[in-house]
């Protein structure tokens, strides 16, 4: 059997195609553990790990220089307000409107209330 070498290097580009995908354009991390995480355990004790898989998320992208996925700066905001937290609540809003500034009108909205709550 004679094989042809436009077939051989055909089936040897199949082999490395796999590697030539590009990188994932956002960082997830755990970001839906930790949704259901707080879906399927209301208590303080859920919402604490819920609060630790998203810090983890945030510290994993930072560290890679990844892009954190839209919402994750803004969910950490708000369980760091509920937390009583309210500056780091905002430092978080803040870090998502300017990663996606689709979302700058929404966060300056709640940074807003949380000011004039607060007397800041």
């Amino acid at each position: 059997m004679k094989i042809n070498l436009w077939h051989l290097l055909f089936v040897c580009s199949l082999f490395t195609l796999p590697g030539c995908g590009k990188p994932p354009l956002f960082h997830w991390g755990n970001y839906e553990d930790s949704l259901l995480q707080r879906q399927e355990n209301t208590s303080e004790e859920g919402q604490l790990e819920a609060f630790k898989i998203l810090e983890t998320t945030i510290q994993e992208a930072e560290e890679k220089n990844g892009r954190l996925a839209p919402g994750v700066y803004a969910d950490y905001g708000y369980l760091l307000f509920k937390q009583g937290n309210s500056k780091e609540a905002i430092e978080n809003f803040r870090k998502e409107a300017a990663l996606y500034p689709e979302s700058k009108y929404f966060m300056d909205s709640i940074i807003s209330r949380i000011e004039e709550k607060s007397g800041a």
